[in-house]
């Protein structure tokens, strides 16, 4: 298993898909998997998000403008769901599936969850990093992002795990940056 930790926009989803066609092309099946997969799976109506404000988001998830950071609160439902992230993941790879997985790392709490979850197994946790200027101009340029997310992560996201390899995507291009991961996680 690997984990891919990083800010949004920081190339987490571009880097796995590279990796994952790298592990096919050497006849090595790997499924992708983020938080996203299961989130976007939850009503609207528990997500509170930029100007969408979802009448049970405090059960669920929102991310809010708080002293012009962008903070994310998590509810019960909200809870639950990442905990069901973190088990599916754990599934998958205790039935024999090799296992990318996009993450964003936002607190004690998610860094103890999935430490319990995967105890059982070998993970390569990846730090995914890029300078603030270029993860803020590729969050504005994709347009599919809230404005500000990339940079209220930016000093969080790395606080909690022990990383086994280290990625720049801001000065490797994505086909070099998955090379060069490929080869510093040899197994």
């Amino acid at each position: 298993m690997i984990v891919l930790n990083g800010t949004s926009s920081a190339g987490k989803s571009t880097l796995a898909q590279l990796l994952q066609d790298r592990f096919a092309a050497a006849g090595e099946p790997w499924i992708v998997v983020g938080v996203d997969d299961l989130f976007v799976k939850l009503p609207r109506e528990w997500i509170t998000i930029g100007a969408h404000v979802g009448v049970h988001g405090d059960d669920g998830i929102v991310f809010e403008r708080v002293d012009g950071d962008i903070r994310r609160r998590i509810g019960p439902v909200g809870t639950r769901v990442l905990a069901a992230y973190r088990g599916m993941v754990a599934a998958l790879a205790r039935s024999g599936v090799n296992v990318i997985v996009d993450e964003v790392l936002l607190s004690e709490e998610d860094w103890h969850g999935w430490q319990a979850e995967l105890a059982e197994f070998a993970v390569r946790w990846v730090r995914v990093d890029c300078a603030l200027e270029v993860v803020e101009t590729r969050e504005r340029e994709r347009g599919d992002r809230l404005v500000g997310l990339a940079r209220s992560q930016y000093d969080i996201v790395h606080r909690h795990p022990a990383y086994d390899a280290r990625i720049d995507t801001a000065t490797a291009g994505p086909e070099a940056a998955a090379a060069a991961l490929d080869a510093a996680l040899s197994w």
